[in-house]
Order: C-alpha cells, then sequence, then structure tokens
C-alpha cells in the first residue's frame, strides 16, 4: 500500500512517496527547478535506490503512467492539467529528446544541475504493467541541506531536454492538486480494477 504525505520544510513543499518497495521525494527547489530524490531502502552504502510502482499504487501510478507515456510517444504536453492547443503536440524528429531520454525503453534523466557524466540519474522503466524508478546517486557523492542528498536529480527550467522537463513539472502540479491530504483512504481504493488504466505495451 502506498503513502504519500506532503510537508514544509524549510521553505520547500516537500512529498514523500513510500511503499513497501522504496521512497521517492518530488519538490521545487525554491520554486525554480522540480526536484526527485531518495533514501536507499534500510540506509545502505549502495550507490542506487529504487521504489516500484504499481497499479494498486493508485493515483501516483496514474502519473508515472502519463510521464512515460508522453516522452514514448514525444508529446511532452499530452497530459497537461491545463487545456489548451499544446498539449496535442507532436514535436518533428530533429527536435525529438526522445532520443536522448529513451535507451532500451527505459527513460534516463541525467539531473540538470551538474554535467553529463557527473550527477544523478534517474532511470524509469517498464515491466508488464509496473514501473520500476531508480536513482543513480552522483559519482562526486556530493551532499546538501535537507531534503536534497547525493541521490537528488534536478529537471530544470532551462533543461538539457527540453521541453520534456515540461512532463515532470506538470506531474508534480496534479499531485500538488490533488486532495488526497483529507482522506488517504481513497487513494488507496482507487486502483480498483474496474478504475485503474494500465497501459498495454
Amino acid at each position: 500500500m502506498i503513502k504519500i504525505e506532503r510537508e514544509i520544510n524549510s521553505g520547500f513543499e516537500i512529498f514523500s512517496i513510500n511503499n513497501d518497495t522504496g521512497n521517492l521525494k518530488i519538490f521545487y527547489y525554491y520554486g525554480l527547478d522540480l526536484c526527485w530524490t531518495c533514501n536507499p531502502k534500510d540506509n545502505s552504502d549502495s550507490d542506487t535506490c529504487d521504489i516500484v510502482i504499481s497499479p494498486c499504487d493508485s493515483y501516483i501510478y496514474t502519473l508515472i503512467d502519463e510521464v512515460y507515456d508522453s516522452i514514448f510517444n514525444n508529446q511532452p504536453f499530452k497530459y497537461l492539467k491545463y487545456d489548451f492547443a499544446a498539449k496535442d503536440l507532436v514535436f518533428p524528429e530533429k527536435i525529438d529528446n526522445t532520443k536522448r531520454l529513451f535507451k532500451d525503453g527505459i527513460i534516463e534523466w541525467h539531473s540538470d544541475d551538474y554535467v553529463y557524466n557527473v550527477g544523478s540519474v534517474v532511470y524509469i522503466k517498464k515491466e508488464e504493467d509496473k514501473y520500476i524508478i531508480t536513482i543513480q546517486k552522483n559519482k562526486k557523492c556530493l551532499e546538501g541541506k535537507y531534503p536534497f542528498n547525493g541521490y537528488t536529480v534536478t529537471f530544470g527550467n532551462n533543461s538539457r531536454y527540453n521541453p520534456y522537463n515540461v512532463t515532470f513539472m506538470n506531474m508534480f502540479n496534479k499531485l500538488r492538486d490533488h486532495d488526497f491530504f483529507v482522506n488517504q483512504v481513497n487513494i488507496n481504493n482507487y486502483s480498483s480494477e474496474d478504475k485503474t488504466r494500465v497501459r498495454k505495451k
């Protein structure tokens, strides 16, 4: 069962996503850049940490599924929460950053706050109907004040993957607007078999 919590710490609005497989934190850095981070399970010294998101993880599964589908189909604005014409835009091949983001069907996003081969990396892999999110620690083991750590990945406003940063920022906005704070039970019931959309490969 997934648990999603919201907290405010040092000016950061932080969403903590936890289930039996791992954890993920999503927040904006002073409203400028979106960040994902995690902690290795059992506080180990691993270079990576993972969380598996399955249909039973309800609303967060739907959001990850939308991110994956948007990038896979080269439609970064496909699921924008605001309705305007750009949501259906398909980018021509010459600015198709999916070639940089997709490797063997896996999203591979290198953090925008460091050079390509130094910063942390987030991988989003689809296996059957599940998503495996893995964050690889940066190579310099750079740490920072909470909620930052060596696993923090940045989706910058001026991203090397622009405009796919919008896809992740849109996910955050949907997470922020979803009223799961009042009744966590509703989120856990959201993924009943007849309500959860599982995208076929």
